[in-house]
């Protein structure tokens, strides 16, 4: 059997607006009780890959915070767990800490390991995706190289900015950027198969061509070189790359056609759990359509909502369309609509909280409004 190990990566450029001003997207709280990263573990988890390196970018301490002890993603810890790998020698230079480098700096995790493959999948990129299947398509094709993509019908609307593929006979031809001009495209999911050999030695190559180039660089620079096999997933997959991206796709897991395909009873979604006592709703309490973790305090009227741990809505306070992050408070009779309220934020004054679907008001951590 394939000895096969797994990098979650964490370098991307993305921004979550004040979201991800202390925190990296990873640990940013999805759905009440989750982190973002939450998913692609328990994909690793899922696929019977228990070895796993976190190839952490910047502002790490949330992340380890959320990590604890790794425990939580149901690996087995004869066979490994959860490494955090970072670059800490580059990690004030943005050009050079990029995701080449960090796995130079951490070389060490593959070499204790000695993989026959190694799959790297991003956290920001949402999907239930069984790797153990993709492994096997990759072993079976002799290709280098194995890219992940989804055909979408809406590459208009959605994944603008995303590079695709273009593909022809299962091999990769072309890698481009989505500048949302045509509606079908081979989005690429950003995650990859190597064998060992072929990882070190690209990693060798972008180091001759580069010292600037990340993973993205020279997988489009190799292309010419080396067969890039092409893996169509036909799961569930969706993209937050934007603070307006996470409010839509948080908001849409409220559509249980849609977090029926992500929750499933054959592909549990891992976390860390906390102790913390059941939700108490009040004599006032009006709730439809919400996700609500435990500790929380509710007596007013929520709609349409993704509520934390131990947040408090008070007597006739209204909150619509929004996401409440643990510990925050809606003190009585003020109105919350289409907003994200950070950690232990308190709306006491400002009685009405107002923003729009497409452009949702962000309240920060710790502020009192």
């Amino acid at each position: 059997m394939a000895k096969v190990i797994g990098l979650v990566n964490l370098h991307s450029d993305i921004e979550l607006k004040g979201l991800t001003e202390r925190r990296p997207v990873a640990s940013v709280s999805f759905l009440g009780r989750y982190g973002i990263i939450d998913f692609v573990l328990s994909n690793f988890s899922n696929s019977q890959i228990d070895n796993v390196g976190i190839l952490i970018k910047e502002k790490p301490r949330s992340l380890f915070k959320h990590m604890a002890n790794g425990n939580a993603w149901n690996f087995n810890s004869k066979r490994g767990g959860v490494s955090l790998l970072y670059d800490e020698k580059y990690a004030n230079n943005n050009m050079y800490n990029h995701d080449i480098n960090n796995i130079l700096e951490n070389i060490a995790f593959i070499e204790k390991n000695k993989p026959d493959y190694i799959v790297i999948a991003p956290a920001h990129i949402i999907t239930t995706m069984d790797y153990s299947e993709v492994v096997e398509a990759h072993r079976k094709s002799g290709a280098d190289i194995t890219m992940v993509y989804k055909k979408i019908k809406n590459a208009d609307e959605r994944f603008i900015g995303s590079d695709y593929l273009k593909v022809k006979n299962g091999v990769v031809e072309a890698i481009e950027k989505n500048k949302g001009n045509a509606k079908n495209r081979a989005i690429s999911l950003e995650t990859y198969v190597f064998s060992r050999e072929a990882l070190l030695k690209l990693l060798k190559e972008a180091q001759n061509v580069s010292a600037f180039f990340n993973l993205k660089d020279i997988l489009s620079y190799a292309l010419d070189e080396k067969k890039i096999d092409a893996y169509e997933f036909k799961g569930f997959a969706d993209i937050i790359d934007s603070f307006e991206s996470y409010y839509r796709v948080s908001l849409d897991f409220l559509n249980i056609e849609v977090s029926t395909q992500v929750f499933k009873t054959n592909w549990p979604i891992y976390t860390n759990t906390n102790d913390t006592p059941p939700t108490k709703y009040k004599k006032n309490a009006e709730v439809k359509n919400v996700f609500v973790a435990n500790g929380a305090i509710i007596d007013g009227t929520v709609n349409n909502c993704i509520i934390g741990r131990e947040v408090k809505i008070g007597k006739g306070a209204v909150v619509k369309n929004s996401i409440i992050f643990t510990g925050a408070e809606v003190k009585p009779g003020a109105v919350v609509e289409n907003a994200v309220i950070d950690k232990d934020a308190i709306i006491q004054n400002k009685k009405e909280i107002k923003g729009t679907p497409e452009a949702p008001l962000y309240v920060k951590e710790g502020d009192k409004v």
